[in-house]
């Protein structure tokens, strides 16, 4: 395997954290498929050990998908600025934001609609057992996540036998629309917004999943109902504000960082919320 110096990234918690859904831990190695390859990722202390297959060696991927090039300190430096984040940082250190490959992630994300994280691994490896090509590595199967044009020509029976449930049709005519038109990005946040909700199974949520998880977005971050009591527990967001105003707040409030910032209180308040409540250290719900 190839080396690299590798600090401040909290390697398990990016990968399992719910940001992906196609990584697994195996005997303390990660091991993530794709659409036309495997890696495999393992961390000691600061240093990463990588691989890719079949094609070997492809450290352009591994550079930008857990995007090495960021500023990590001017981020943090920028988002600390009250009790909440800075408890965040501080419980869950070194959390990072990946950059994922758009049509993987719009697929999944479209799966991820009203399911919790458990269930959206299932159905990924349902669907790419049904559909993805097999690739071996250390004498493992995995099965590659499989093409927009694989899953736009599945019979809609496969994508139901996924567990995908109401999805699969989402799924299929999504495919089908991504395949045929290809893929419409731009720079402007907004124009990339009223293309990503034209897709069947694509809301709010979802399109700002996409965008910050796959497109970059550092200021854009997915509101689910964790985020969204974030807003009201916390920061005293009006709780009948609608999800733009909330986003619209959040967004302002962090003036540029609000994706990062949402994915450290996301990852504090999911798993601190029983005893923050118990504590009484936020008020009742508006």
């Amino acid at each position: 395997m190839n080396e690299i110096e590798l600090h401040n990234y909290n390697l398990e918690k990016t990968l399992l954290g719910g940001q992906s859904f196609n990584w697994d831990l195996i005997d303390g190695t990660f091991y993530g498929f794709f659409v036309d390859k495997v890696v495999k990722l393992k961390q000691e202390e600061n240093k990463l050990y990588w691989q890719t297959y079949p094609e070997k060696d492809n450290f352009d991927f591994i550079k930008q998908y857990l995007r090495l090039g960021v500023d990590y300190n001017k981020i943090l430096t920028q988002i600390n600025k009250d009790e909440w984040v800075d408890a965040s940082i501080k419980k869950y250190p070194n959390l990072r934001i990946l950059k994922q490959d758009f049509d993987q992630t719009l697929i999944s994300y479209i799966i991820s609609a009203n399911n919790n994280i458990n269930s959206i691994r299932r159905i990924v490896r349902n669907l790419s057992r049904s559909l993805g090509k097999q690739v071996t590595v250390d004498n493992l199967t995995f099965n590659l996540f499989p093409s927009v044009e694989s899953i736009a020509q599945a019979p809609l029976e496969t994508l139901l036998e996924t567990k995908a449930g109401y999805r699969a049709r989402y799924l299929k005519d999504s495919a089908q629309k991504l395949f045929v038109e290809g893929q419409k990005l731009s720079n402007n946040e907004d124009e990339i917004i009223k293309w990503l909700l034209e897709f069947p199974g694509i809301g709010e949520k979802v399109a700002d999943a996409i965008l910050q998880y796959s497109l970059g977005f550092d200021n854009v971050t997915p509101l689910d109902v964790w985020v969204q009591r974030i807003l009201i527990d916390l920061y005293l967001v009006d709780s009948k504000a609608n999800y733009k105003k909330m986003r619209a707040w959040l967004q302002s409030y962090f003036n540029g960082y609000a994706g990062w910032a949402g994915q450290f209180l996301y990852e504090y308040y999911r798993n601190e919320y029983k005893f923050i409540k118990s504590k009484s250290l936020v008020g009742s719900d508006n």
